[in-house]
């Protein structure tokens, strides 16, 4: 452990002097980072820069105040990162052009942002989206054949770091950590640090089947400890669900594709009666207080949402009005759906991009997701039981459905690191512990 830290001291210095600047510089900041990243670049500090994106865009995801640059400063770091991609890997042959599958889904969602109430926003958010599954990919790519698994290594390092630090404060400083009476460690919300850990498990779990000495077992355990304790201290039940899908699943698709396949099935075939009977599964358990069995009954709101989604749905069936709709519509009807017991929005990928680019729109993005989880369970097995447990986590969350956020992010770590490993199967690149 004492090692991942001397390896990870840049990252620490720079991760510190961003904090610092955002919080005491004002709009200074926006002139510091990008700077700081075009010297990094000069510098071919290629590691920090990936590093520092994904810890930019864990910032953005704080309630706050004095972090709140984070949310602003990431639409120029995806301008800069995709710039860096693009002048690392022009002349490459080796290149991982998965966002090919989404592009009729781009296509579609730039015509729907001429329906959209703020255009600007709209555009934002597709343009976003549009440079996360382009250049990120290959900027990853680049520095792993740069930095081998010292790129993974430092993944690893920051995450643990970030629930590490979200776990200290509670003891010391809990009103940085607790919303509404739960724990959310260091991150906006509770149900959004139960995605991180889920997200982050996934990717820990495929990466140390790839590179089984990548930590010694005591920084193994650590990790788990951590992730675990996170999960159930902020009691996200959709993420908790989603993480032992992916491992009862993951377990299954080793000895046989057949074998894990039917036992989906079986799942869906079960899935109403263990919905009717949760209640008293979560609460034999002992897990009735952690996992808040006294919410279930009403979806915590999500019925609510749901409803009103549908009633918006069919106004527009086939066609959306653009990314970042979905937040307008509900944000105009905020005091309605308060009465009614729901705060935020669809709380629904599948909703939420049916309001944003329609039906067709839908179709399309689940299109693209299907083909490249099917191209990545060809290289990698865990790559369907990813795939049960994205769609589930969906279903009650809308992650997916944005770009710029700590979790998207980590779908695309997870996806490239299976077609990266593919493409040096018969290079081995050193493991640098």
């Amino acid at each position: 452990m004492k090692q991942l830290f001397i390896d990870n001291k840049q990252l620490l210095i720079i991760g510190f002097i961003w904090i610092i600047c955002g919080i005491y510089t004002g709009p200074l900041v926006y002139v510091v980072i990008p700077l700081m990243l075009l010297l990094m670049n000069k510098r071919e500090m290629h590691l920090e820069i990936l590093l520092g994106f994904f810890l930019i865009l864990t910032l953005s995801d704080s309630r706050s105040h004095s972090l709140s640059f984070a949310a602003d400063i990431k639409n120029i770091y995806i301008l800069l990162i995709s710039l860096f991609s693009f002048m690392q890997m022009k002349d490459s042959e080796l290149k991982i052009n998965f966002y090919k599958y989404f592009i009729p889904f781009f296509l579609l969602a730039l015509i729907c942002i001429g329906f959209n109430p703020n255009m600007f926003l709209s555009s934002q958010k597709v343009l976003s989206y549009i440079l996360l599954f382009c250049f990120v990919p290959n900027y990853m790519l680049f520095v792993y054949q740069k930095y081998g698994s010292s790129l993974i290594r430092s993944i690893i390092f920051m995450v643990c770091m970030v629930l590490a630090l979200g776990i200290i404060f509670n003891f010391f400083k809990s009103d940085l950590t607790i919303l509404a009476g739960r724990y959310r460690g260091l991150l906006g919300n509770p149900n959004g640090l139960g995605l991180y850990v889920f997200l982050f498990l996934v990717f820990f779990s495929v990466c140390s089947d790839d590179y089984p000495e990548l930590l010694g077992r005591g920084e193994k355990v650590t990790v788990y400890l951590l992730c675990f304790y996170s999960l159930l201290k902020c009691g996200a039940r959709t993420s908790l669900v989603s993480t032992l899908l992916f491992f009862f699943f993951k377990r299954f698709y080793k000895i046989s594709p057949i074998i894990g396949f039917f036992l989906f099935l079986l799942t869906i075939v079960v899935y109403n009666l263990i919905s009717d009977n949760l209640t008293e599964i979560i609460t034999s358990l002992g897990l009735g207080e952690e996992l808040r069995v006294s919410s279930i009954e009403n979806g915590s709101g999500r019925e609510v949402a749901w409803k009103f989604a549908w009633q918006q749905i069919n106004e527009n069936f086939f066609l959306g009005k653009g990314f970042s709709y979905t937040e307008y519509i509900y944000r105009k009807n905020y005091e309605y759906l308060s009465l009614l017991g729901h705060e935020g929005a669809a709380h629904n990928s599948y909703l939420t991009l049916w309001l944003d680019v329609g039906l067709i729109g839908l179709i399309l993005f689940l299109g693209g997701l299907l083909v490249i989880f099917l191209k990545a369970a060809k290289l990698n097995r865990a790559a369907i039981p990813f795939l049960y447990a994205v769609l589930f986590s969906n279903q009650y969350e809308s992650w997916l459905t944005a770009s710029l956020n700590p979790f998207t992010i980590q779908l695309i770590f997870v996806i490239s690191f299976i077609f990266i490993k593919d493409l040096f199967k018969d290079e081995k690149l050193a493991i640098n512990c």
